[in-house]
């Protein structure tokens, strides 16, 4: 894969991540809607120890998402624009936003969360998962517990 890389809109912030996108999910949740500016934010999850932020200054507001667990948002101290979010609690993992990615058609979400909060006027990815609330168990936090057990396989 090649080096996924991205930043804010003024330049400042940039980043480069080493490893291809472990989920891609569109958030329909009432925060990712104010925070995003619109009807939802979409994310890729990524491993935090192959993500490094090459230039610039984020800022960031902690928040209690919708699941109740802390979230973390940055965004670029200059432009305002969001960067990403991870939760202090899993370390493991940065959310970037699909907005922040350079080459924005790597983006293929797999995921919608929090549908029972989806605007009714916003047509909704026709391939996704849909999930009526945060992510579930079994598809999202699994996948992550998978992927890095595989990669302290010897």
């Amino acid at each position: 894969m090649k080096t996924l890389s991205g930043g804010c809109a003024c330049g400042e912030v940039r980043y480069e991540c080493t490893e291809k996108p472990l989920l891609q999910f569109i958030c329909h949740c009432r925060d990712c809607q104010h925070s995003g500016g619109s009807a939802f934010m979409a994310f890729v999850f990524v491993p935090r120890d192959r993500l490094t932020y090459l230039s610039g200054n984020l800022h960031h507001y902690d928040v209690s998402a919708e699941s109740g667990r802390l979230l973390r948002r940055q965004f670029c101290g200059s432009c305002g624009s969001p960067v990403s979010a991870h939760w202090p609690a899993a370390p493991l993992v940065e959310l970037l936003t699909s907005a922040s990615l350079d080459d924005q058609r790597l983006f293929t979400p797999t995921h919608e969360l929090w549908m029972s909060r989806a605007e009714p006027w916003h047509p909704v990815h026709p391939d996704t998962l849909k999930l009526p609330h945060g992510p579930d168990e079994q598809l999202v936090r699994a996948t992550l517990r998978a992927h890095f057990a595989a990669r302290q396989q010897p």
